[in-house]
């Protein structure tokens, strides 16, 4: 796990929590700590341990899985455990259930326990089902005369019948799990264990297990403590919750509270001082406004391109009778696909590599255009792909290809020549500069910038060079540190009187910061409508903004890059909104739920919310 993953205490939520003096106690975890020591180096036989003994070599590393954890757990309560893979959850419900003796503090226990843990354990694959149902079940302290009176609904549970007699060994994992569930859960005891059972076996049988386990709550008031990684489980079925990182307490409280701090911070890397900020977004009780908010989202990059268009579609302004196309599955060659159509005012679709999405498809009939202009060579987008466009319709198509990246930008600057009017400013960039580059796609397609490639750092070839000093540019903008465009690589364009603005942040997201405040004060300064809308596209997967460009033309708005799992990019998202002083009054996401999530967003929208009334 990331060392940057914050391991302090958040806030104590249980300090809000009143007083429940009429219930007892049933599990009490007093400043428990638990430490395994692990071999500094690997050997191999008992001959190499005895030797390092003698010699006294043998180093141990401590390892705190635990670190001084303290809670209450009252009868009837129903508890939930969170956190990350490694957090200390399993170790925790093992000195709990007394598998485990802890290195530090106490564990007092009142009641009888039903650990289900490790479910399947002390199984025999040799055995038959039915020979181990009683095995299992004195591993588990039943007695062989419980086990008979039992056996037919352990059976009916499990649902098992017809293969009793059949060795273990032949049965699924999930069949396994069901048989373990049904011996651990035959009785009825006081404290309930359950780590990840609910995750284990089909669907139905989880929600079997589930049934089951609502039933001991219910009717018996059992009191049960559940590991889940599934959140809404856990705010579904527990009153409290504790949430655990590296063997830390970060969080305890209602179960409704800590499963939405979790959300917005669990696992997240970041620096305190940037969580911290994040931690105070969520507990702002902020009404976010009407139209704040916007999702655009296909079921894929697709169909996030389609949804794009269809949004150009609904605005006032002259249909292109043009379609630019590219293969969504190149970054770089989306890039220059959006800056085409920044200068034809055409929309962009997006294509595999040898099929036409069904999606697209359709988009295209309902379109209709006069031309599609395909970028990229067959190794792009194959001949499939045109043919399918041809047929059956009256679309012209073209395409524009080069040897390689440099030469495919360089012959849609050329062909663009044709067609329209390039602005007075180029763009260079190399592969792999992806964000900087989406963060200044406003930017090209409204003030039609040509976006030119190098294929090896620190050399810009002589037909890029000559195609940019061919053209009516009085600005280069360059992507790119000193180790990809070093001052010398720039002479020519400088000798030429280019104004050269180059933009290379600390980090992608201060990059982005760069562009967007520049880019807004050169619009603004040109005549351009102010933004008012931010388009918010993660970094670590920006696919469904390949397609961005025309759009964000179109409803005049910047690119904001926020990556929800780095806590420090979404505080500087924070700064950046403020920074502009309410000018800000919508976000627009791009993709669906596994971009931002809900909470993702309705963090973001308090800050814009919060700018907008200072």
């Amino acid at each position: 796990m990331p060392e940057n993953v914050n391991t302090t205490p958040l806030s104590m939520l249980s300090n809000h929590i009143k007083p429940e003096n009429g219930r007892a106690a049933m599990v009490s975890v007093d400043n428990v700590s638990m430490i395994f020591n692990m071999a500094s180096e690997q050997l191999n036989s008992l001959k190499e341990y005895a030797i390092a003994v003698a010699r006294r070599e043998l180093i141990f590393k401590e390892f705190r899985a635990l670190d001084r954890i303290s809670f209450e757990v009252k009868k009837g309560d129903v508890f939930g455990i969170l956190g990350t893979n490694g957090s200390g959850k399993s170790t925790l419900l093992k000195i709990v259930a007394g598998v485990l003796e802890p290195s530090e503090g106490t564990c007092t226990i009142n009641g009888n326990i039903a650990p289900l843990i490790e479910l399947g354990a002390g199984f025999d694959m040799e055995l038959t089902a039915r020979e181990n149902i009683y095995l299992n079940g004195a591993l588990l302290g039943y007695s062989r005369k419980f086990i008979n009176q039992h056996f037919d609904e352990i059976v009916e549970f499990a649902e098992i019948e017809t293969f009793l007699d059949m060795p273990m060994k032949n049965y699924s994992s999930g069949m396994i799990a069901r048989i373990a569930f049904a011996i651990a859960t035959v009785i009825v005891p006081e404290i309930l264990i359950v780590d990840e059972v609910l995750s284990v076996g089909d669907f139905m049988f989880q929600q079997k297990c589930e049934r089951r386990i609502m039933q001991l709550i219910k009717e018996h008031e059992v009191t049960v403590l559940i590991v889940s990684h599934n959140n809404d489980q856990i705010e579904r079925l527990c009153n409290k919750a504790i949430w655990l990182e590296k063997g830390h307490i970060r969080t305890v409280g209602s179960a409704k509270e800590v499963c939405r701090i979790y959300r917005a911070l669990g696992g997240h890397l970041g620096s305190p001082e940037s969580e911290g900020k994040v931690f105070n977004a969520l507990l702002e009780n902020v009404i976010i406004p009407e139209g704040t908010l916007t999702t655009i989202s296909g079921d894929d990059r697709y169909g996030t391109a389609v949804k794009l268009l269809e949004e150009i579609e609904s605005t006032e302004l002259d249909r292109s009778t043009r379609i630019i196309m590219t293969s969504g599955e190149s970054d770089s060659m989306c890039l220059i696909a959006n800056s085409l159509a920044g200068l034809l005012d055409a929309p962009l679709l997006l294509a595999k590599h040898d099929s036409l999405p069904d999606v697209t498809s359709q988009a295209l009939k309902r379109y209709a255009p006069e031309e599609v202009i395909v970028l990229g060579s067959q190794k792009q987008v194959s001949n499939h792909v045109t043919n399918e466009l041809t047929a059956n319709t009256e679309i012209a198509v073209s395409r524009i290809e080069g040897k390689n990246l440099a030469e495919t930008a360089r012959e849609v600057f050329w062909q663009g020549l044709k067609r329209g009017t390039w602005g007075s400013t180029a763009v260079i960039t190399y592969d792999g500069c992806t964000g900087d580059t989406i963060s200044l796609l406003p930017y090209i397609c409204e003030k039609k910038a040509p976006l030119f490639f190098i294929t090896t750092y620190c050399t810009i070839e002589q037909e890029t060079i000559h195609a940019i000093l061919s053209g009516s540019f009085d600005r280069l903008i360059v992507l790119g540190g000193q180790a990809s465009f070093p001052d010398s690589c720039l002479e020519p364009f400088r000798n030429a009187g280019m104004e050269i603005v180059r933009f290379c942040g600390t980090t992608p997201y201060h990059a982005n910061e760069l562009i967007n405040n520049w880019t807004s004060d050169i619009l603004k300064t040109d005549g351009y409508i102010e933004s008012e809308n931010l388009i918010v596209s993660p970094l670590g997967n920006p696919v469904d903004t390949f397609a961005v460009g025309p759009y964000a033309k179109v409803n005049h708005s910047l690119i904001l890059i926020v990556e929800p799992q780095d806590l420090d990019s979404v505080a500087h998202a924070f700064d950046f909104i403020k920074s502009r002083k309410g000018a800000i009054k919508s976000l627009i996401f791009l993709g669906d739920s596994t971009r931002f999530s809900k909470l993702d967003k309705e963090i973001l929208g308090k800050v814009v919310t919060q700018a907008l009334a200072l």
